[in-house]
């Protein structure tokens, strides 16, 4: 089987090198595609703008983990290490200009335009990072790969879906009905709720779990996770 992802990256710093790739090779376009200049420089001013933004977060990030961790030193001395000087607050470059909300909501109906033009082609896609990678994976291999902790007493079980719509999660909770489905999860954690049996003060459950994709059962079934239950 085979996925696509969006040409667009998912993590902020990656869609940054995408606009920075998108923003230096665009111009080169004007004339082939169907493309203005008024475009071009809408763009730039995105991709600054984003990039400003994106820097300020990251240089705010560092200064306030530098303030934590002076504020620990004040209150409980570390080994060798001293206070020095106290942290201040970083000094940020002139902003760019601002630019509506909306960045990739713009460039996604610019693209849209230049993939619809007649000069368009899959060279000039992959030179823009416009096509999007297409992954190939065995289903048939997938296998859940549960943890199971306690959540104010309850089993917590967190389990990620990667390529799948979802997983089903079954328990065996020592009552003699062996392992029962219990829920289809699309998110990645869940909160066993169940209450221990009458008379039952603590006990021992076990959960495992397969993947579901198109709303079947896919690939192998996971290694069972046992969790101790206690009453509370």
């Amino acid at each position: 089987m085979s996925t696509t992802n969006n040409y667009i990256p998912n993590a902020d710093a990656d869609k940054g090198i995408w606009m920075s790739n998108f923003n230096a090779k665009i111009p080169g376009y004007v004339g082939v595609l169907s493309i203005t200049p008024a475009d071009i420089l809408a763009f730039q001013q995105d991709t600054d703008m984003f990039q400003y933004v994106i820097n300020m977060a990251e240089v705010f990030k560092q200064t306030l983990n530098n303030i934590t961790a002076y504020k620990q030193l004040m209150k409980h001395a570390n080994g060798q290490q001293h206070l020095g000087y106290i942290p201040v607050l970083p000094a940020l470059a002139t902003p760019p200009a601002s630019v509506p909300e909306g960045i990739f909501d713009r460039v996604s109906k610019l693209v849209k335009r230049i993939k619809t033009d007649v000069n368009y082609t899959e060279a000039i896609g992959h030179d823009l990072g416009i096509i999007a990678v297409v992954q190939s994976f065995n289903a048939a291999a997938l296998k859940p790969d549960l943890r199971v902790t306690l959540d104010a007493g309850r089993p917590h079980i967190k389990c990620t879906k990667g390529y799948a719509d979802a997983v089903d999660l079954y328990a065996d909770r020592r009552d003699n009905a062996g392992f029962v489905l219990i829920g289809r999860l699309t998110k990645p954690d869940f909160i066993d709720a169940a209450s221990l049996p009458a008379n039952t003060a603590i006990t021992e459950w076990d959960y495992k779990a397969m993947y579901v994709i198109d709303n079947n059962s896919v690939g192998l079934m996971s290694a069972v996770a046992s969790v101790v239950v206690k009453r509370v």
